[in-house]
């Protein structure tokens, strides 16, 4: 399941959480003691997954793919369900232990004291935020991008004005091998995510200005 992405991994979650209510509710009705602290892993289980049925209904929304793939809500979830198989295996009783219950004999022992609940709480609680705050992060880079692809788009292009313009087609490229330098060094520049917003090279008319830009711009888009 390492290869999920959050939609997926969310159902998993769910599914998780829906298990472990259930086997609450078993020992509930089995064990005299513990009823306080099972009910109360119940219920922080069934907050969970109400929580988490919430952001699937978001995560299938027209506008999220990003979301769904994101890396940092993934490693959220994924250390979520990677406690909750813990907890699934540490609940779930033997076939032995299942098949004496059938018969009327009490043979489940909850396995956590107090303490161990409160630990088991706390870290859910914390599973929680760490998904909210990813999801919160990752919102608000999709809103950054796209104000900023609006942005762009709202500059006016000069028509013809672009590198690979029908208009264009003739003008010249730098021969290979020169301006390896220059060029090596707009590149570096492209690629530096500190790099500053604008390459201003300048220089005398006539000097190769333009046939560096439409060099740089053509290399960029053979590579997608």
């Amino acid at each position: 399941m390492d290869g999920l992405g959050a939609a997926a991994s969310v159902v998993a979650v769910v599914e998780l959480s829906a298990k472990i209510a259930s086997l609450c509710v078993e020992y509930s009705r089995a064990v005299k003691h513990a009823k306080d602290d099972i009910e109360r892993l119940r219920r922080e289980v069934g907050s969970l997954a109400e929580f988490l049925r919430e952001l699937q209904q978001f995560l299938d929304g027209p506008h999220n793919a990003q979301l769904s793939t994101s890396p940092i809500l993934c490693d959220a979830l994924k250390s979520c369900r990677s406690q909750l198989t813990e907890l699934e295996k540490k609940l779930n009783p033997g076939k032995r232990q299942k098949a004496m219950s059938r018969v009327g004999l009490r043979v489940l022992k909850w396995p956590f004291e107090s303490k161990d609940v409160n630990k088991i709480v706390d870290e859910l609680n914390r599973h929680k935020q760490t998904v909210s705050v990813a999801l919160q992060l990752d919102q608000t880079t999709t809103t950054l991008d796209i104000k900023h692809k609006t942005d762009l788009a709202k500059l006016p292009c000069a028509k013809g004005a672009a590198f690979d313009s029908h208009l264009d087609e003739h003008n010249a490229r730098c021969l290979p091998n020169t301006r390896v330098d220059l060029c090596r060094q707009i590149v570096d520049w492209v690629e530096d995510p500190q790099g500053k917003s604008i390459f201003w090279l300048n220089g005398m008319a006539g000097t190769g200005k333009s046939t560096i830009s439409r060099t740089v711009a053509q290399t960029f888009a053979d590579s997608g």
